[in-house]
């Protein structure tokens, strides 16, 4: 019983850290376009992880930097456990370069 837990336990934290990474490049995205920030970065990460992570993470923190060249977002947290005291850490990153209109 325990090698299955370990096996879906093994499998949340997979689709934890999809989900983690595809939010955190959304919210690079958003935070590189020309208007954008790091608090649009910050709002698109977090709401792309509500909608794709659900309850599979638990405690996640978003933080987003940006640069006159770069934007950039990590993301950290931990999968929600079946098992006791059996918590996988989820950690995801993305940057991309900020856009600059030139006319």
């Amino acid at each position: 019983m325990v090698m299955i837990l370990l096996v879906v336990q093994t499998g949340m934290w997979f689709l934890a850290r999809a989900a983690a990474n595809d939010a955190a490049a959304d919210g690079a995205r958003a935070a590189a376009v020309v208007g954008g920030s790091v608090a649009a970065g910050q709002s698109q990460a977090e709401s792309v992880l509500g909608h794709l992570a659900g309850h599979l993470l638990v405690g996640p923190s978003v933080t987003v930097t940006r640069s006159a060249t770069r934007a950039q977002v990590a993301i950290t947290a931990h999968t929600e456990s079946i098992l006791p005291v059996f918590s996988l850490p989820v950690t995801a990153s993305a940057a991309a370069p900020v856009e600059v209109f030139r006319p």
